[in-house]
């Protein structure tokens, strides 16, 4: 027998290993994708481009940001979130409010079992219009911190803003303060000296949130950090969509660039936020935080606002942030408000918005009529008319750009903090929010953006009839990659 006969030629065998590879591959994505659209996208491009298609899915495909986060959590003795629908101990709804409809009261049992955080009660919040604000706010509390102060942002210059917290956390550092700041990677590059450098040394312990390396690891360089979270001494802490640059500052010449809305908090949920913060630090590779000196339990109530924190990002394995907006949305009888930068909800929050509407309820959504993203208006405007078409109202604000992320829902229910209305927050951002349950802060809210509904401009369909035709094609085509805008 001739054994040279037997021997496959090597472009059979490449053949054979290819596709052996790609039945696997198939596999483990019928088996770990929860959604079917994912699952045929990542199918074809695994088949129909069987090279580029694997090695694009080794890549991009694999969440392996849940286990690396599992691990993390591991390591200070908490249990992986695993997805599985847990009541969390602590007050609910019903115990803190009685006379609360039961509509609010299933949708806080949602929340809490989504969020896996249970709601606290006597928290303070205080909103602040404008960097200016905000940013004043936020130095004075650094200056004021005793023991400890800890801060993680998405963007964070060392500019005209950026200054101002360089100098107060240099300060806190020289009187005895442990001061700990994490900034995000793709962050931290926003001007020409990288902020982390110039922290680190003057002393200030700090760190990058999931920097990209030439390793597997590139592949999670497009899940970014967008927290901003401000905590001092654990007991007082800001929040909200503001990040740290000159931006959001007035200027004397050329006016405001940028409108946003930030919260500063006290109380109960401050412990939450502690948390929130101590779970990044950790996952960015840094010693696990003393629990005793960061997380000190707080005994004070200094207001009547009852609210809870949701942290969200891709390592949970639901979209906690948009599966509690869709429930608010299904919540609301009488008016949703909604004041977002960015607008390309996926499918499902916009059917929550159109049934909304549909029965009666009164939905306004603000957006800017120019975004500091050129393509992101003209995109934007792609799901707007079947919200036109089903009741909702559209508003296009005038500049400022307004950076604000508010929800409020029968003046009953808030949401604010740093998510945006599309699949880049709601998915692939690691993300921070508060609900509030409370009606005298809904109404503060309320009014709060009243005046920029009723600057803004409403919607027609003639006016979407009328947008430029370039505008409507290049709108639609952009549409197909909203899923990573």
């Amino acid at each position: 027998m001739d054994l040279e006969a037997l021997v496959w030629p090597d472009g059979v065998v490449i053949a054979f290993s290819v596709l052996i590879v790609q039945i696997a591959t198939t596999v483990h994505i019928l088996y770990t994708k929860d959604e079917v659209r994912s699952a045929i996208a990542w199918g074809a491009i695994v088949w129909l481009a069987p090279v580029f298609g694997l090695l694009f899915y080794m890549l991009f495909g694999i969440s392996r940001i849940r286990r690396r986060a599992a691990a993390a959590r591991q390591r200070r003795g908490m249990a992986p979130r695993g997805g599985t629908a847990i009541d969390p101990h602590g007050l609910r709804l019903e115990d803190l409010h009685t006379d609360a409809p039961q509509r609010w009261r299933a949708h806080d049992r949602l929340s809490g079992r989504v969020a896996e955080t249970s709601l606290t009660a006597g928290n303070k919040i205080e909103s602040y219009d404008g960097g200016r604000a905000a940013y004043d706010a936020m130095v004075e509390a650094i200056n004021n911190a005793q023991r400890t102060v800890a801060l993680t942002t998405y963007i964070f210059q060392a500019d005209a803003a950026g200054r101002k917290f360089i100098t107060a956390l240099v300060r806190a550092k020289e009187r005895g303060v442990d001061v700990k700041v994490l900034v995000d990677a793709v962050g931290n590059m926003y001007g020409l000296k990288p902020v982390s450098n110039l922290l680190r040394r003057r002393g200030i312990d700090v760190a990058t949130f999931n920097p990209a390396r030439l390793s597997w690891r590139l592949a999670f360089f497009n899940l970014r950090t967008h927290r901003k979270l401000l905590i001092i001494d654990g007991s007082r802490a800001f929040a909200g969509g503001m990040n740290i640059r000159k931006h959001h500052l007035e200027d004397p010449v050329h006016g405001q660039r940028v409108r946003d809305t930030h919260f500063g908090l006290s109380g109960p949920i401050v412990h939450q936020m502690s948390e929130a913060f101590a779970d990044d630090w950790l996952f960015s590779n840094q010693p696990e935080l003393d629990s005793a000196i960061w997380m000190s339990d707080i005994d004070t109530k200094p207001g009547n606002v009852v609210a809870r924190s949701i942290p969200d990002g891709p390592d949970e394995p639901k979209m906690k942030t948009a599966m509690i907006m869709e429930s608010a949305l299904a919540s609301a009888r009488k008016r949703v408000q909604i004041v977002t930068p960015y607008f390309l909800p996926e499918q499902a929050l916009l059917s929550a918005l159109k049934q909304a509407a549909l029965r009666g309820v009164q939905v306004d959504i603000l957006l800017p009529e120019k975004s500091n993203l050129p393509f992101f208006s003209m995109t934007a405007m792609t799901n707007v008319r079947q919200l036109i078409q089903s009741d909702c109202r559209v508003f296009l604000s005038k500049p400022p750009f307004d950076h604000s992320k508010l929800m409020m829902v029968d003046g009953a229910w808030t949401l604010f903090g740093s998510s945006n209305w599309d699949a880049r927050s709601l998915k692939l951002n690691f993300e921070f929010n508060v609900e509030c349950y409370d009606e005298e802060f809904g109404a503060q809210m309320t009014d709060w953006v009243e005046p920029r509904f009723k600057a803004a401009k409403q919607i027609t369909l003639a006016d979407l009839k009328n947008r430029p035709r370039s505008h409507r094609i290049f709108g639609r085509l952009m549409w197909l990659l909203s899923p990573y805008l």
